[in-house]
């Protein structure tokens, strides 16, 4: 196992309203066709493992779903697909999936507002300074904990330990914190076999 610590500069984040509105959908309907992008429900619950999206695709070839921070490939047809795009104002296009195909292109964009689940906690710590990062690494086939909640708590400088951000069967996020603010997290990925590794570790410095 490998440790690399690095020092960041961080911030909090503002808080996110844990509003539900009654035109919001439980999932993002979207229509593209490689060049053009219509979401047909702008106002969407997010669920606790993620933004669900129903998208289809009209054109003969993949499409290229892309947002801000990420992106996934669709085929033509109906898909249904989980993805993280967190609380807030938020931007969803597709481009076709093509071999000169330009994530960094201009324009396109259909806009969207993802409203949080109930205690919903962002994965940004609320530092007024630097952040201290921690990666670790391992072997292949490395047995995990158990329970990540249990192990994060363990680990962290205070006593209230609570999940953050989406909770997958892939990972898991938990903040430690000081009173209302986030001072510490703990990343988990799943081993692939019932248990879980912590990969990194923040903390406000």
């Amino acid at each position: 196992m490998v440790l690399v610590f690095s020092l960041l500069v961080g911030c909090g984040n503002a808080a996110t309203p844990h509003a539900s509105g009654p035109a919001a959908a439980d999932a993002l309907h979207v229509t593209c066709d490689g060049s053009t992008t219509e979401v047909l429900t702008p106002t969407v619950q997010a669920q606790p493992d993620g933004l669900h999206v129903r998208i289809e695709n009209t054109s003969t070839g993949q499409v290229l779903m892309e947002w801000d921070g990420g992106g996934d490939g669709a085929d033509p047809g109906i898909s249904n697909k989980v993805i993280p795009i967190p609380p807030g104002n938020a931007r969803f296009r597709c481009q076709a999936s093509t071999p000169d195909v330009d994530p960094g292109a201009l324009g396109g964009w259909a806009t969207l507002e993802v409203l949080a689940t109930p205690n919903w906690r962002s994965l940004e710590l609320d530092c007024n300074g630097g952040i201290v990062s921690g990666n670790l690494d391992y072997a292949a086939g490395a047995d995990g904990v158990p329970d990540p909640l249990a192990d994060a708590r363990r680990r962290a400088h205070t006593s209230d330990v609570r999940p953050a951000g989406y909770m997958t069967d892939q990972g898991r996020t938990f903040e430690a914190l000081q009173g209302a603010a986030a001072v510490e997290s703990f990343d988990y990925a799943s081993d692939g076999h019932g248990g879980w590794l912590l990969t990194t570790t923040e903390r406000c410095s």
